[in-house]
C-alpha cells in the first residue's frame, strides 16, 4: 500500500507542526499571519530587522502573555526586552522549517518563505477567513473554455477540468457546512440568537446569492448540453486527441505521448460524468440538507418560545418546592396532598424486585434469524399513508410564506420585520420561514437592511433583525 505519510514528510521537515502543540501556539500563528501578510505585498525577500520590528511590536501589544515558558523544557536564557524575545521566537521558527535565512553579500539576513509552508499558510487563511469557492461565473466559464474558438486545445480542455474539480470541491463543502450550522443552530439559547444565527450567518456564509444563482441565472441546465456535447466531439476526435497528446509532451507536459492520452481522458471522463450525474446528486443533497435546516430551526424556535409553560413548567414548579421542604423540614417530610396529586414521591429503601426496569446483564452475542415477511393489511397502509398526507401537509413552501406575506403586506411595498404580528407560536414559526425563503427565486419579497443590527419589540423583551420585507413586484 502506498504511505502518503512518507511522501508527505519527505516534502517537510519532521517538527514543522511542534510550534501547535506548546502553549504559545496562537502567538506563533500570529507570527506566521504576520510574516504572510508582508509576503502578499512585496515580491521579494523581507529583511529580517522588518520582521524584527514587526515581531517586537507584536509582543509589546501582547504584555506578560508573550514571556510564557514553552511547555518543554522553557527558554534557557529568559528574554530581558520584546525585541530579546522577537528574536528568540523568529530562531523558533526558522528552526522548524516555517522561515529561511538567507545571507547577503553585506553580511544581513533576509528572510523567505519555503514553498510547502506558502502553501500550509494559505490554506490556514483560508480556514481563518471562512473562505467560500466563488460559484459565480464558474459554470460559464467552463463552458466558454470547451465551446469557445480554442475548444480543442488540451490547455482549454485543462482549464475546465481544474474549474469543475473547483466548483465540485466547494459544493461539497457547502454540503457538510449545513451539518455543521444545524448542530450550531441547537445551541442559541433564545429566540433572538435563533434569528441572527439564521440571517447572519447561515444565509450569509453559508448559502447567500451565490448558490441561489447556481439554481437560477447560472443554473446547470443553461449550459449542460453544450458542455457535454464538446466533451463527447473531444471523446470521438481520436486524431485531435494525439495531435494534443503530442503536444503535451513537446511542451513537457507529460513524459510520454500514452500518458498525455490518458490525462486528456481522465479529464474527459471526469467533466462527463460531474455534469451528467454528479453534479445534480450533489445539488440535490444540498436540497435536502438545506429543507432539513429550515425544519431545525423553525422547532428549535418552537421549543424556545413553549418554554415556561405546559406540564414541564408544572414539574419543575414542584421539584422546586420539594427541595426547598427537604432544606427546610428534612427528606423524611410528609408531602403535601396537593404536591401528591400532581406526581407520586415515596421513599425507596431497597431494590424494588417488582420493578419493570430490569438490573444491568453481560452483552449477549447477536445470533440473526430470518425474518418472516408479513403482508401489510389495507387499513394498516392507509392509516400509514394518511399520517405521512398529514405531515406532508404541515411542510411549509415559498408559495404559503408569499401569502401570508402578501397578507401582511397589503397595499403596502415594504414593511420592517420589527411591524410583524408576532403574538403566537405560528407566527413566530412564519417569519423564521420568511427569512429563509428571503433569497429563494420563488419568493415574491426580498429582506432589505444591514446585517447584524437588531430592534427590540415587546418592550424591549424580544430582539429581531433590523430588515425591511419589500415586495419584488406589485401583484396585479
Amino acid at each position: 500500500m502506498q504511505s502518503y505519510g512518507k511522501e508527505f514528510f519527505a516534502q517537510v521537515p519532521e517538527n514543522l507542526f511542534s510550534i501547535f502543540s506548546r502553549s504559545l501556539k496562537e502567538i506563533y500563528v500570529d507570527l506566521l499571519f504576520l510574516v504572510y501578510r508582508e509576503y502578499n505585498k512585496r515580491i521579494y525577500t523581507l529583511s529580517r530587522d522588518h520582521i524584527i520590528d514587526l515581531f517586537t511590536e507584536y509582543l509589546e501589544s501582547m504584555g506578560e502573555q508573550a514571556w510564557q515558558a514553552e511547555d518543554e523544557g522553557g527558554w534557557e536564557n529568559a528574554a530581558k526586552g520584546a525585541r530579546e524575545r522577537a528574536h528568540q521566537l523568529l530562531r523558533r521558527l526558522v528552526d522548524t522549517g516555517w522561515l529561511s535565512l538567507e545571507p547577503e553579500l553585506d553580511y544581513t539576513f533576509r528572510i523567505s518563505i519555503p514553498d510547502y509552508a506558502i502553501a500550509l499558510l494559505e490554506a490556514m487563511n483560508k480556514i481563518r477567513t471562512g473562505y467560500r469557492v466563488e460559484f459565480k461565473g464558474r459554470i460559464l466559464s467552463i463552458y466558454q473554455n470547451l465551446t469557445g474558438s480554442e475548444g480543442f486545445s488540451y490547455v482549454a480542455l485543462q482549464q475546465a477540468y481544474e474549474s469543475t474539480r473547483e466548483l465540485i470541491d466547494g459544493l461539497k463543502s457547502l454540503n457538510h457546512s449545513i451539518k455543521h450550522y444545524t448542530e450550531k443552530l441547537l445551541e442559541a439559547e433564545d429566540v433572538s440568537a435563533i434569528l441572527n444565527q439564521i440571517y447572519d450567518e447561515y444565509q450569509t456564509k453559508v448559502l447567500g446569492e451565490q448558490y441561489y444563482r447556481l439554481k437560477t441565472s447560472e443554473h446547470i441546465s443553461k449550459y449542460r448540453t453544450g458542455i457535454l456535447k464538446s466533451i463527447r466531439e473531444w471523446q470521438a476526435n481520436r486524431a485531435e486527441i494525439d495531435r494534443q497528446a503530442g503536444i503535451m509532451v513537446r511542451e513537457k507536459r507529460a513524459p510520454d505521448r500514452a500518458a498525455a492520452e490518458n490525462m486528456l481522458y481522465d479529464w474527459l471522463e471526469y467533466i462527463e460524468s460531474t455534469f451528467s450525474k454528479e453534479m445534480d446528486k450533489l445539488l440535490g443533497e444540498i436540497d435536502r440538507r438545506n429543507a432539513r435546516y429550515a425544519r431545525s430551526a423553525a422547532d428549535r424556535l418552537r421549543f424556545k418560545l413553549r418554554r415556561g409553560m405546559g406540564s414541564g413548567r408544572h414539574i419543575f414548579n414542584v421539584l422546586a418546592y420539594l427541595g426547598k421542604l427537604a432544606r427546610e423540614s428534612g427528606e423524611k417530610a410528609q408531602v403535601p396532598g396537593e404536591i401528591a396529586r400532581s406526581i407520586a414521591l415515596f421513599p425507596q429503601a431497597a431494590v424494588d424486585t417488582g420493578s419493570l426496569k430490569k438490573p444491568p446483564a453481560a452483552r449477549q452475542i447477536h445470533k440473526p434469524q430470518p425474518l418472516r415477511v408479513v403482508p401489510v393489511p389495507d387499513e394498516v397502509r392507509r392509516k400509514k399513508l394518511s399520517q405521512f398526507g398529514s405531515r406532508v401537509a404541515q411542510e411549509v413552501t415559498v408559495e404559503q410564506i408569499n401569502s401570508y406575506v402578501n397578507a401582511v403586506l397589503g397595499e403596502r411595498d415594504a414593511c420592517p420585520i420589527g411591524s410583524l404580528p408576532l403574538d403566537n407560536q405560528n407566527q413566530w414559526v412564519k417569519l423564521i420561514y420568511i427569512i429563509l425563503y428571503s433569497q429563494s427565486p420563488g419568493a415574491c419579497y426580498r429582506l432589505e437592511g444591514k446585517r447584524g443590527e437588531t430592534v427590540t419589540i415587546k418592550d424591549g423583551t424580544i430582539e429581531v433583525p433590523n430588515l425591511v420585507i419589500r415586495r419584488k413586484e406589485r401583484t396585479v
